[in-house]
């Protein structure tokens, strides 16, 4: 089945024209009806620029431009809204995967509706592992579910399944990728897992760092109490006692 590729990007200009040339040629070159969506979110740097000079080159590199920054999870929601194909895939920009580490979820998905890959071992810092760590117990504290690497931005879901998850997962979100993934565990969809290979970030930097960081966790602590209200008014998930 083609795929669509889904990746958002914020001030990557350092290393963006070598990460859409490895993964156009690994992955969409290599399956028919495929298309390369990248989502452009409110870069200030030449990003953009270099994007523009590129697609005449690549006839399945889509651009989608924000004006402003919106967050890696409207980015990556406008990017899934976009999508055409009966799988799509998730990845960020930050050069901190390999391409071809894609096919070791490709060969899962026909027995599954979503393969997640999970880094091992993570090469970012001891602040972000941590927070992931957190994130797991208390993801099996509130919803009941333990995945490994919930905030990897490395997956492949089937279309059908993410329009079922989405349309439960609110809009005003920031998280909305870790929201996804609980919706679709609540709904018993069928979710394999896959080790993959991960790397230091060698150029750019993230945006979550020093007080940006705080407020990501208070945001993505209410984004999930959030979704605990809408499941629970929804049947999709029970009050403990």
């Amino acid at each position: 089945m083609p795929v669509s590729l889904v990746m958002p990007v914020y001030n990557e200009e350092e290393i963006i024209e070598e990460v859409v040339r490895q993964w156009y040629s690994q992955v969409v070159d290599k399956i028919d009806g495929s298309e390369f969506i990248i989502v452009n979110d409110g870069s200030t740097d030449y990003t953009f620029d270099i994007l523009q000079r590129l697609k005449p080159e690549f006839p399945y590199l889509r651009i989608i431009s924000f004006q402003h920054n919106s967050g890696h999870g409207k980015a990556v929601r406008e990017g899934f809204s976009q999508a055409k194909n009966a799988l799509i895939f998730q990845l960020d920009s930050d050069n901190q995967f390999r391409a071809d580490d894609f096919w070791k979820l490709h060969c899962l998905i026909e027995n599954n509706d979503i393969v997640l890959g999970f880094r091992n071992p993570r090469r970012d810092r001891l602040h972000r592992r941590v927070i992931s760590l957190l994130l797991r117990f208390v993801n099996a504290a509130i919803f009941g579910i333990w995945i490994k690497d919930i905030n990897c931005p490395f997956k492949l879901i089937r279309i059908n399944v993410l329009g079922d998850v989405v349309k439960e997962v609110p809009e005003t979100c920031i998280f909305f990728p870790i929201l996804m993934l609980i919706v679709a565990k609540r709904k018993k969809y069928r979710i394999a897992e896959v080790r993959v290979s991960h790397y230091a970030r060698k150029t750019g930097k993230g945006t979550l760092i020093n007080v940006a960081l705080i407020k990501g966790c208070f945001f993505c602590l209410k984004d999930i109490l959030k979704l605990k209200s809408s499941l629970l008014v929804k049947g999709l998930l029970k009050e403990q006692v």
